[in-house]
């Protein structure tokens, strides 16, 4: 009982919290992982590859830098969700971070890409700092856009529709950042792959653009899911947010989700980051990454239409399972496809069936609301931010294993990069750019059957909340 009530102080008496969102609101919310898309594409795809060949970084410098600045970032995204989660403004809890971390995040986008001429050790140390601090700056901003979702509204449904309409949105612009991405390189490169400038000046347009889509993003939410303590609650921060670490963390459905995502990220992450080598080296054709690039962002599209009708039939784990399945066959396809040095328009084909089958990410965001409201019911504490950035610390985590493995493996295998290398060599880059992933997306299958949340659960979860709610006229 004493539960019951702790969670009915926790809501805004004067709002009602099963919203129903509408399309433009939910259009605004996307437009924040929009900004996000623009501010942080190019450093997942392209910045191994601006670190080795402008640069000139050795591989095992960029490992390290890469794996540091990962780490780093991964620890940041918990660490913001305990902040923001007991988080008291004008603007509520996430709203803030949005607002204002958006402009540091499209600054040092920029100064990411921008390569000074000063001695070697110099430069690596510009590079981690530059690199470090705009991980910070993407948990805040990417961090309060992931966790706002699960406060707009108590109805699990219209939440699994928002994160929807989100990547629809996102993958719009991904579909445009991919498709102009090497284009503008080498178009503000003068026709050169490896210009300084190039890279700069196409991170400053994108810098430039997702601005406003964070600033429409923070205008068109609203929290009506307070959470934490009320206002007039005085408590020691540090306990607060010691409290929701200690909350989330020992619920074991979260933690097997979270190492489901970091084995399954590690693969995506991991061919991302070398993905530019692919076509670069062992197709010999460049300008393929942006068909292929364009054609995988279509299907991560295509996949926000459907996988919300599967997510609401089936048990969200056995979607991830299925959606670990096809892609790993999507990745042995690449590798022979690669061997037989198959056109790259074709590639692209394979690309999009490997960007719609790729349901992990709403898989992963439908479970976190369902966790959260799961936990809160059994704890009487709404620890919604750290749930989240904690499955968020997995991609962080994935990130920095995949980023900096991958390369340090393909060092390992012969790659030197602006050199003409032997077809053995190749051939075992193509092996690790695509065999790693295939094995992780496999494995990850694992702690996915794990998990006990089911879409009954879920439901008869929704229904407790409301009835409580009601009873003490929350609603």
């Amino acid at each position: 009982m004493g539960s019951e009530k702790n969670i009915i102080h926790q809501e805004n008496q004067k709002d009602s919290t099963e919203v129903k969102l509408s399309m433009a609101k939910k259009i605004g919310y996307g437009l924040g992982e929009a900004g996000s898309t623009l501010s942080f594409t190019m450093i997942s795809s392209y910045l191994t590859v601006f670190y080795s060949d402008v640069v000139g970084l050795a591989p095992a410098v960029i490992s390290i830098i890469m794996l540091i600045a990962r780490i780093w970032q991964a620890i940041c995204d918990p660490v913001f969700g305990g902040i923001a989660e007991n988080t008291r403004s004008k603007f509520g809890r996430y709203r803030p971070y949005i607002l204002y971390g958006a402009p540091v995040l499209a600054l040092f986008n920029c100064l990411t890409f921008l390569n000074l001429d000063i001695p070697n050790s110099a430069k690596a140390i510009w590079c981690a700092v530059t690199y470090i601090v705009c991980c910070t700056a993407y948990s805040v901003a990417n961090g309060a856009v992931t966790c706002i979702v699960n406060s707009l509204t108590s109805i699990n449904t219209e939440r699994v529709s928002a994160n929807a309409v989100k990547g629809i949105v996102s993958s719009v612009f991904g579909i445009i950042v991919s498709a102009v991405t090497m284009p503008l390189i080498m178009k503000f490169g003068g026709g050169n792959t490896n210009s300084a400038r190039g890279y700069f000046y196409t991170a400053l347009v994108f810098s430039v653009a997702a601005i406003p889509c964070f600033f429409i993003c923070f205008k068109s939410t609203k929290e009506v899911i307070s959470g934490g303590n009320e206002r007039s609650v005085k408590q020691n921060p540090i306990v607060m947010i010691c409290a929701s670490f200690k909350n989330a963390f020992k619920d074991w459905n979260v933690a097997w989700l979270m190492i489901a995502m970091i084995i399954y990220l590690t693969g995506v992450f991991g061919r991302l980051g070398v993905m530019a080598y692919y076509f670069i080296y062992v197709l010999a054709a460049p300008m393929g990454i942006a068909a292929f690039g364009t054609a995988m962002t279509v299907g991560m599209l295509v996949v926000n239409f459907y996988t919300p009708k599967l997510l609401n039939k089936i048990d969200k784990k056995y979607v991830g399972v299925l959606s670990c399945i096809l892609q790993a066959g999507c990745c042995v396809a690449f590798y022979f496809m690669g061997e037989a040095k198959v056109a790259s328009t074709v590639i692209a084909v394979i690309g999009f069936i490997y960007g719609a089958t790729n349901m992990m990410t709403l898989v992963s965001v439908s479970l976190c609301g369902e966790l959260i409201d799961d936990n809160w019911l059994r704890t009487g504490k709404r620890s919604d931010g750290v749930i989240v950035t904690a499955v968020s610390f997995s991609t962080k985590i994935a990130n920095a294993i995949g980023g900096s493995v991958g390369i340090v493996v393909l060092g390992a295998v012969g790659f030197v990069a602006n050199t003409e290398m032997a077809a053995e060599t190749l051939t075992k880059m193509n092996a690790v750019i695509n065999f790693g992933p295939a094995a992780c997306f496999m494995i990850a299958i694992i702690p996915l059957m794990m998990i006990r949340m089911t879409n009954a659960k879920g439901m008869e979860n929704e229904k407790k909340l409301k009835e409580m709610m009601m009873k003490n006229g929350g609603i």
